[in-house]
This record gives C-alpha cells, structure tokens and sequence, in this order.
C-alpha cells in the first residue's frame, strides 16, 4: 500500500516531473486514469500522485488497491480542490521538475498524452 495522507513530502518530487491526478472514489473514469497516469509516469522517469478530492481513506484505499496504484495518496479537506480550481474529476495538473505548475488536464487521458505533458514539462524545467 502506498504513502496515503494529508501531506506530501513536496521535496521528494523535486528534479522530475510530477502527474497530480485529482481524483474521487465514485469516479469511474479514475479508476481508468490512475493506472494510466503511472505507467505514463513510469515510462517517462516522471512521479505520479494521487489526490483524493472527497471521501475517506478507507475509500481511497480501496481505489487504490483496485487501481493497483503505487505512487503517494493524499486525502484532501479542500484546500488543494480550490487552489488548483478542481471542479471535476479526473483533473490532472503536469508539474515540472522545479515542481511549478506547467498545464492542466481536465478528463481522462491517454498514456501518449500525458507522457507528452510530462516531456513538455521536462523541456520547459
């Protein structure tokens, strides 16, 4: 079972590009963007992160188990949700390796999509 809290270690991402996938337990094209958002980022030397928008851990940690999802989970009270301007799921923001913000991704995604994000990001850091 991953890291599953509410904080990450923010410097353990520095120096690679970061997939912040916004999810929720009810979503089932989450279900479909979590896998594809880790082989993405595994293909691509990259983190990935889960961010729970609603819900518990006993809920995120069943999606995570069913989504075989192995990267940090982050159960969210609403703050990242409204700083990020999360208004659907799956929402997924591209961090470069500095770990600024460098697009935003709303719905499901292809792996080549989000694999060509994360080069983006990794040009533009």
């Amino acid at each position: 079972m991953p890291a599953m809290g509410d904080q990450l270690d923010t410097d353990s991402l520095l120096g690679k590009p970061t997939l912040v996938v916004f999810v929720s337990p009810t979503c089932e094209h989450c279900l479909t963007e979590l896998p594809l958002a880790q082989d993405a980022a595994q293909a691509a030397d990259a983190n990935v992160v889960a961010v729970f928008v609603v819900g518990n851990r006993e809920n995120a940690a069943g999606i995570v188990q069913t989504a075989k999802f192995t990267g940090p989970v982050l159960i969210d009270d609403g703050t990242l949700r409204r700083q990020y301007e999360v208004t659907g799921v799956p929402y997924t923001l591209v961090l470069r390796p500095d770990g600024h913000a460098s697009d935003a991704l709303v719905g499901t995604q292809t792996r080549a999509t989000l694999q060509g994000a994360l080069a983006e990001a990794r040009r533009s850091g």
